[in-house]
């Protein structure tokens, strides 16, 4: 007679049954996983119908969320079916208190930086391709999983950061509502300079530039203002609206070459400081009280 019988395969309490069920759940968890990825990368046309817009950065929180809940959910059903755990489901259970404290101390930082991340994907303080400048890096948000959160700085490194730590530091969204930047260029010219002709000269400069905002979407037209009496320059600000960020860095850099050049075809001077330097070996000696000045020219 074999030892093998197929009603073991139905039987939790045997080692093949046990495996059996194991193997079951596993399959059981992993289609039902890959069917509810399925529903959510969707939920953009479904919710589209009932009149809202799922933010991807929801969507892929919850997708990672969502594989958790339904493979600890099918450990938790395994241990309630199979004999030689059911006791221990049963302790841990009746234990609940005790094991939460235990747990809680063991992955603190893990629980932490799990629901900092239900925070960042609820409140949206900063979505999927949002530019920031966090930690002092400028870069595009990546990716948000359930621990970290990944930003591609503009030299295309990842700054990785945990979620508990983000959720705790004040940073710069230059995408979440409007994208658009009100851009401002410093200059600064001689104080003998016709200052209606450098503000003609910068204007016409910012007019032809490439990465501006069309006058019929920005808010305002481009300005230049003065903004200080400098020790030895006149200081100018132009300032004119991009479309965003990635626009607003282009522009600087396109602006400041353009109006070098021009200024030097012009004939404006940017002037940059002068000093006067006495040595001490020229100076005249120093006077003693009662002693007359020395004779001199200036003297007479």
């Amino acid at each position: 007679m074999f030892w093998f019988e197929p009603k073991h395969l139905l039987d939790p309490a045997n080692p093949l049954g046990m495996l059996a069920l194991a193997v079951f759940l596993f399959l059981c968890a992993f289609v039902t996983s890959r069917l509810l990825t399925q529903i959510l990368k969707r939920s953009n046309w479904v919710m589209g119908h009932l009149g809202r817009r799922v933010d991807q950065t929801v969507v892929a929180f919850t997708l990672r969320l969502k594989s958790v809940i339904i493979y600890l959910a099918a450990v938790v059903f395994f241990a309630a079916l199979v004999p030689q755990l059911r006791g221990l489901l049963g302790t841990l259970v009746a234990g609940a208190g005790i094991t939460a404290i235990v747990v809680g101390f063991a992955a603190k930082s893990s629980l932490a930086n799990l629901i900092s991340g239900f925070s960042l994907a609820i409140y949206r303080p900063f979505r999927i391709g949002d530019k920031v400048t966090i930690e002092g890096e400028y870069g595009t948000v990546e990716d948000i999983t359930l621990r970290h959160t990944i930003v591609r700085t503009w030299e295309n490194k990842r700054l990785i950061l945990p979620n508990e730590k983000i959720d705790n530091l004040a940073l710069t969204n230059y995408t979440i509502i409007d994208p658009k930047i009100l851009l401002r260029v410093e200059f600064g010219v001689s104080y003998d300079t016709d200052i209606d002709l450098a503000r003609r000269l910068i204007l016409e400069e910012a007019e032809r530039c490439p990465h501006r905002l069309a006058d019929s979407l920005a808010p305002e037209e481009a300005a230049v203002r003065v903004i200080s009496h400098g020790d030895f320059s006149i200081g100018l600000r132009l300032v004119m609206w991009t479309a965003d960020i990635s626009e607003s860095w282009s522009a600087r850099w396109w602006i400041l070459e353009m109006v070098k050049k021009r200024f030097d075809a012009e004939g404006v001077e940017i002037p940059f400081p002068y000093r006067t330097l006495v040595y001490k070996k020229d100076l005249p000696p120093a006077r003693h009280e009662g002693e007359p000045p020395p004779e001199g020219p200036e003297n007479f």
